[in-house]
């Protein structure tokens, strides 16, 4: 696939809307890739290419730098009209309920938003409480198996006494 000038932009949006803030870590990249299946629904990426694709643009200076700071003015808009838009965006009721109350939890917060950021700690801890509570109550039999060791173990059939 050839990506052309748009995709590329696209790309970059929609790193910059998942990243926000963040300056570490890789939590951003599933986000990333809903945002970019919204901009550019009829191209089939996997996150990992994806986050090549914008590691490949970002080292390669593709755009330059007011370029970059154009799309990620454009990906991240200012703290009032992400609260505007948050409230006046419609609700996707064809995800599963705890991924859409999880999408809707904010990525960058104010400091002196302490009430607002222990209230959405309360949203996430009641939606793992939740989910750990459905998992107990799904039989054995119908829960995913996990391997009882690595294949090297496996191979060499020592399990016990380590």
């Amino acid at each position: 696939m050839r990506w052309t000038k748009s995709m590329n932009e696209n790309a970059l949006r929609a790193y910059y809307r998942a990243k926000g803030e963040e300056t570490v870590g890789t939590a951003y990249r599933s986000r990333m890739h809903c945002f970019f299946a919204e901009l550019e629904p009829s191209i089939p990426v996997t996150e990992q290419n994806l986050a090549d694709r914008v590691r490949y643009i970002m080292r390669s200076k593709i755009f330059d730098d007011a370029e970059l700071e154009r799309l990620r003015r454009e990906a991240i808009p200012s703290s009032n009209e992400s609260t505007m838009a948050r409230d006046a965006a419609p609700h996707s009721t064809d995800q599963h309920p705890h991924v859409e109350a999880a999408m809707d939890l904010p990525v960058v917060v104010d400091s002196d938003d302490d009430e607002i950021v222990s209230h959405e700690l309360e949203q996430m801890r009641s939606i793992l409480e939740e989910a750990i509570l459905e998992t107990r109550s799904t039989p054995l039999e119908n829960r995913p198996r996990l391997p009882p060791h690595t294949p090297k173990q496996a191979k060499s059939g020592c399990r016990e006494g380590s």
